[in-house]
């Protein structure tokens, strides 16, 4: 074991494989430890050239990316596929809350899969059914069709969405790995709000079918980039798994079977359920549902309807209104979040005995107060009919508060546990996914008869509610950890 120490002179115990404890510790550019340790094989994705391991990250993230453009892209279009297949308005917005149940759940029951026979499988299968699951709902005559295929295009797609943080943390030692979460974030948060600045054009000038369209094409061609260039990253850095360590990097891009050299038992189905009962993953998991369903899932589902009504925008217009100002809040936000967390946390190790602490990166909270801000006096604005350029900047203050809230999450989380870093990226997906889900009930009827200032506040303040428990964790995780002791599974991961 390699003992560093903390600020008190306690010990933190870094498990290490054996075999590396009777070479040097391999520093970073800083002069600190790896954590982890490479191995000296070759075929360790943390010792492959950087250029390659950011190529890989960009690709996930990507895949991230269309994955969340390919569930939002018809929302400016509801009252447009409303009136096409004789539905209401509400039944319609029900085509991106389907997906965004079923992409939140389907990850739980892969990652028993994934940290056994690899990710590499899980991509390039999503990627596939992604992308005809999209041509299935672009030629749907009947909203029962068009259901039922975006329901499998929610499963295929939510494979990047649940393990694009574990491959990150296969790839990047922990004080490199704000950066590139920071990255994988931002892409999966701006998704859905890129999407409609795309949609409402799409459905003005083509139809709303080709927001369907658009994203199959998209995702084919990403299947194919998934297929030829996305190697295997899950590695094991103990001696026991002699299956893992002896492929070569060319033999990381074909299907040789296992990967790791375990079993697949029931109860690995349950162990990212199993998480919840660490504190430095619930708390997280907590804020962050609330986080994204109040400063982002919510604009989307009461966007068309609201500038319908208030402003009395056509689609594209619309598409403009609920895309950019998220947009350029969140990659703002980025910029206050990803690449500062690494540095403070690397500031933090040169100080205290090369000790990353995961709870360092916690001290960005700050800029999350802006999402219940910005969310509650859009609220405002919308309900006393204010110019539009005000409720956009309002939605933009969120967006910012929004990003440094999940780039912070995924970061924490992933460096408490990074063995369990797969069961992480699922359960954040889960919690988030099934709670945004929820919104397209009760968000219009309950600003309608409450106000949407009321009703935009009191959503704001149950996420102001949920950042408390992140308050406690940075002053209390890591004695809290401690206590609770480390998950015996993955532990050579």
């Amino acid at each position: 074991m390699a003992v560093l120490e903390d600020d008190n002179g306690e010990k933190e115990l870094k498990s290490l494989p054996s075999h590396d404890l009777e070479q040097p510790l391999k520093l970073d550019r800083h002069g600190l430890p790896l954590v982890p340790q490479p191995t000296d094989h070759p075929s360790d994705p943390l010792n492959w050239p950087y250029y390659r391991k950011a190529y890989i990250a960009l690709l996930v993230s990507l895949f991230s990316f269309t994955s969340q453009l390919t569930s939002a892209l018809p929302n400016p279009a509801f009252n447009v596929i409303a009136a096409s297949l004789g539905i209401s308005v509400t039944r319609a917005s029900y085509i991106t809350t389907v997906w965004i149940l079923f992409g939140g759940v389907t990850p739980m029951f892969l990652v028993p899969l994934a940290n056994v026979y690899g990710r590499r499988p899980l991509y390039v299968f999503g990627a596939l059914v992604s992308a005809v699951s999209g041509v299935g709902c672009a030629r749907a005559t009947t909203y029962a069709g068009l259901i039922t295929g975006r329901v499998f295009n929610g499963i295929a797609s939510s494979i990047a969405l649940g393990f694009g943080a574990a491959t990150i943390c296969d790839l990047f030692p922990q004080g490199e790995r704000g950066l590139w979460i920071g990255i994988y974030a931002v892409s999966t948060t701006n998704g859905p709000h890129v999407s409609p600045i795309a949609g409402g054009y799409i459905t003005e000038n083509l139809s709303w079918r080709w927001t369907l369209w658009i994203p199959a094409i998209i995702q084919g061609c990403l299947w194919l980039l998934v297929l030829f260039t996305l190697p295997e990253t899950l590695f094991s850095r103990s001696d026991f798994s002699r299956l893992e360590n002896e492929r070569s990097y060319l033999r990381r891009m074909f299907f040789p079977g296992k990967v790791l050299d375990r079993p697949i038992r029931v109860r690995d189905f349950f162990t990212a359920l199993r998480m919840v009962k660490y504190a430095a993953v619930l708390l997280p998991c907590i804020y962050y549902m609330t986080a994204n369903t109040y400063g982002s899932t919510l604009f989307a589902v009461t966007g068309s309807h609201i500038t319908k009504a208030v402003y009395n925008f056509n689609p594209g217009q619309t598409g403009l209104f609920m895309g950019v100002p998220l947009t350029i809040g969140c990659l703002i936000g980025e910029l206050f979040s990803g690449w500062i967390s690494d540095l403070l946390i690397n500031a933090y190790a040169k100080r205290h005995g090369s000790y990353r602490k995961p709870e360092v990166r916690l001290w960005l909270l700050p800029w999350t107060i802006l999402l219940p801000i910005g969310t509650a006096t859009y609220g405002y604005c919308i309900q006393h009919k204010k110019p539009w350029i005000d409720s956009a900047i309002t939605m933009a203050v969120s967006g910012l508060g929004t990003q440094v809230g999940t780039t912070l999450v995924y970061t924490y989380c992933t460096d408490s546990y990074k063995p369990q870093s797969g069961e992480i990226g699922a359960i954040l997906n889960l919690f988030k996914s099934t709670f945004a889900f929820t919104i397209g009930f009760y968000a219009l009827p309950f600003s309608e008869k409450s106000g949407y200032d009321v009703a935009f506040a009191i959503l704001a303040m149950i996420n102001v509610v949920a950042i408390f428990p992140l308050v406690f964790m940075l002053f209390n995780g890591k004695r809290t950890r401690e206590r609770q002791g480390l998950p015996k599974e993955h532990q050579d991961l």
